[in-house]
């Protein structure tokens, strides 16, 4: 869920504020053993809805982040993994790129870096982040008409390499990054030289090869892209066809785009105007987008991967509304977008109820000027809304923060993300018309994240494994949070019942192993929190089969003479063998072939040369292994 903005009112000395109320669970000082909790708390009289903050409980913040000179046009946001905010935007005063790194979430505190000014640069603005939270920034040099690209060098980027990614003509307008998983850049962008649709492939993290390629080149097309990747890496585009007037998605076959395939998603009206692109943890699409014809905000909810049943949505039509679109999807697949509402000159915020936007919640976020030009929105781990945007009336960067979160008329909430070993505190408050209520007369409450351990593996022996002593080594992965682990091995699940404890360690050695018989065990990893079972509870099996046993060669004698051309050899029985086999030869050295005889004792070799000497061995076999009969090799010589 996400919040609703505060709006302030005037109360109506008629009305009455919501009522005391309570909350519930969990319980103040209570520890929590999962990294999920659902908030409960009592109803409010009078109330007609509720919010709920987890920690930072500030009130909803509009912040001025730079107002030297005229700034913040472009802006692109990307949060860091503890939801600092990240901001890449243009200086228009000075023609700079300019990124601030902002020290907490609402960003009170922060750094601003000159990224580029070698010329008019930093237009069209795009920035993600590396998995180490170090910055990334596709943008437009306005005077070389190129796009570039800068690469920092550590997460506040005090030193960056910037290089020129396409100069192919006037390119670079409407520049979109996205990162792989291997923390490649991947640009789309739009070819005003030939009004194309393109995208740059790097090689590698600092982009020191590079593929550029045409998507799309029937009519004027490119304009306003949004460039995503799915899960594997796949780009997926969706943007505007100028000749047309019609939204338009591009999907690569695959990571390196060998082949795409480009269709039209809506074509009613000139619509696609400032396109912003996510897509679902199934990679499905979803894009919202502005209806130039209706002065529409709109919204495309796809049905598969190739968008071939969208569902299309008219999200805000009140007033000339759905430029500057901003599109992220919660973590249950919901949209939210910010866009600029220019007819009131206001920042706005449209949250859908559902992944298919049935229905939406759409507020005001800052009506103080001209405001909503150029909003950039990002998602935090809780799906809390963060917009950077331009304040067009006053020429600065803003950023819009608002910890609480609204859950409509329902009085519970499940958060997800929480981190092990850490204190939270939440509050909840009532909301109506006259005024808001906060639970426990504003008391806040607390709890502890106190995790089992993670998931873990067993490693060795693997299943159905053939052990060939009596005594097994046990081995399995280390599990994250675990203090010690235990393991059990017996005959068969049921008789598993006793645990032993190895300390720390991750390998235990177990002695006194019948033969032929097969074990199952187990390994259960603890904490004060709990145990977690290795393999999510799946057993391992393995089965002893012991070495045949010692035995010998029985005839003919060792050094034997005047023995016939046609021999039989012999040799006594080996326990727990379940085969054997033998070899003969003119020497030790070329006694290679060995030949199975299954589980006789004796066999009967012909054919061989008068006055010569032959060397013959025997070994036992079975699943455990192999022994050879004791004294080495026998010799024995044919008659003349």
């Amino acid at each position: 869920m996400v919040h609703a903005n505060e709006v302030s009112t005037t109360t109506d000395a008629k009305s009455l504020s919501p009522g005391a109320f309570s909350k519930t669970s969990p319980t103040n000082t209570a520890t929590v053993n999962s990294a999920s909790v659902t908030l409960t708390w009592g109803a409010s009289a009078n109330a007609d809805s509720y919010e709920y903050c987890i920690t930072n409980c500030t009130s909803a913040l509009l912040s001025t982040l730079a107002s030297t000179g005229s700034v913040g046009a472009f802006s692109s946001l990307a949060l860091t993994s503890n939801g600092n905010p990240v901001i890449s935007y243009y200086d228009l005063t000075n023609g700079d790129l300019k990124l601030m790194v902002c020290g907490n979430a609402p960003c009170t505190s922060k750094t601003v870096t000159t990224v580029d000014s070698t010329g008019d640069v930093g237009s069209y603005t795009s920035l993600a982040l590396t998995s180490a939270n170090i910055p990334v920034i596709a943008y437009y040099d306005n005077t070389n008409q190129n796009l570039k690209l800068a690469v920092c060098d550590n997460a506040p980027c005090t030193s960056n390499t910037s290089s020129i990614i396409d100069s192919g003509g006037d390119v670079g307008w409407f520049a979109s990054l996205a990162l792989t998983t291997s923390n490649v850049p991947v640009i789309s962008y739009y070819d005003n030289s030939n009004h194309n649709l393109k995208l740059a492939m790097c090689s590698d993290a600092a982009c020191t090869n590079k593929s550029v390629s045409n998507i799309d080149s029937v009519g004027s097309v490119g304009m306003y892209g949004s460039l995503a990747l799915t899960t594997t890496n796949v780009p997926v585009i969706s943007y505007y066809d100028s000749t047309n007037q019609n939204l338009k998605l591009a999907m690569c076959s695959d990571a390196i785009c060998t082949n795409k395939t480009t269709s039209i998603i809506d074509a009613t009206g000139a619509v696609g105007l400032d396109t912003s692109l996510a897509l679902t943890t199934t990679n499905v699409p979803v894009i919202s987008y502005a209806d130039e014809s209706n002065a529409d905000l709109k919204l495309a909810v796809c049905d598969d991967m190739a968008c071939t049943n969208p569902s299309i949505r008219i999200i805000d039509s009140d007033g000339n509304v759905g430029l500057s679109t901003s599109l992220e999807l919660t973590t249950s697949n919901v949209p939210v977008i910010s866009y600029d509402d220019i007819t009131n000159v206001y920042l706005k915020l449209a949250v859908c109820n559902d992944a298919t936007c049935t229905s939406t919640s759409i507020s005001t976020v800052d009506s103080a000027g001209i405001s909503g030009f150029s909003s950039s929105l990002e998602l935090t781990s809780s799906n809390i809304p963060v917009i950077s945007y331009m304040d067009y009336s006053n020429s600065d960067l803003k950023l819009y923060y608002n910890p609480w979160v609204s859950t409509g008329t329902a009085t519970t909430a499940t958060v997800t993300g929480l981190v092990h070993n850490t204190t939270y505190s939440w509050q909840v408050k009532a909301i109506n018309a006259a005024g808001s209520t906060l639970a426990d007369g504003g008391s806040m409450s607390q709890f502890t994240i106190d995790l089992k351990p993670a998931a873990f593996a067993k490693t060795s022996p693997v299943n159905n494994a053939v052990n060939p002593l009596n005594t097994v080594t046990l081995a399995w992965a280390g599990s994250a949070r675990a203090t010690s682990y235990e393991y059990c091995i017996a005959l068969n699940q049921a008789a598993c019942t006793t645990w032993v404890s190895t300390g720390a360690r991750t390998t235990a050695t177990k002695t006194g192993l019948a033969h032929n018989s097969t074990y199952y065990w187990q390994v259960r990893a603890t904490n004060d929190a709990g145990t977690t079972l290795a393999n999510a509870g799946q057993y391992g099996y393995f089965k002893v089969v012991l070495p045949p046993v010692a035995f010998a060669k029985t005839s003919p004698a060792n050094n034997a003479i005047n023995q016939p051309t046609t021999v039989t050899l012999t040799w006594a029985n080996s326990d727990r063998a379940t085969s054997y086999e033998y070899c003969i030869a003119l020497t030790q050295a070329a006694c290679t072939n060995w030949r199975s005889v299954g589980t006789k004792r004796t066999v009967t070799v012909a054919g061989l040369t008068k006055n010569k000497a032959y060397y013959w061995q025997v070994r036992a076999k079975n699943a455990g292994g192999t022994t050879l009969s004791s004294g080495g090799f026998r010799k024995f010589t044919t008659k003349r």
